[in-house]
């Protein structure tokens, strides 16, 4: 598992609303989801600024209330992106330190049983999928 940077996902979570779950987790139905509801709430930011700045007793430049909350909605935004990429760096911390701990395998091992070892920690969430495969593929030339 990859270490994201914070600032890279709140800044793609600006751009575009929702990118940050791309970013740190390839997930896309979690995109779409925050992309269609973050829009929509932009979408009535800018709504009820607008209708707030045309009232009569409020007389504030033009743009300087939809822009407050935009900019409310942005800031958000970049903190939730940060979030999910810190969050997601203390997970695979975790995960790699928890790893360190266990017991190496012992190389007399027969390449089933050190297959089977590998799946384990894959199931268990220990290594990631490119780490499975590099090591899946490394058991399997040595078998040859």
């Amino acid at each position: 598992m990859k270490r994201r940077n914070p600032f890279v996902a709140g800044l793609f979570n600006v751009l575009i609303p929702g990118s940050s779950h791309l970013y740190v987790t390839n997930h896309w139905p979690r995109f779409i989801l925050f992309f269609a509801v973050n829009s929509l709430v932009i979408f009535v930011a800018i709504l009820i600024g607008n209708n707030i700045q045309i009232g009569p007793r409020y007389t504030l430049p033009q743009g300087i209330c939809p822009g407050s909350l935009v900019l409310i909605v942005l800031g958000y935004l970049f903190y939730s992106g940060m979030q999910l990429a810190l969050t997601r760096n203390s997970e695979t911390d975790s995960a790699a330190h928890y790893q360190s701990l266990r017991p190496h395998m012992d190389t007399r091992d027969d390449p089933i049983a050190r297959l089977a070892k590998l799946q384990r920690q894959r199931d268990e969430g220990l290594i990631s999928s490119e780490q499975l495969e590099a090591k899946e593929a490394e058991i399997k030339s040595k078998k040859k």
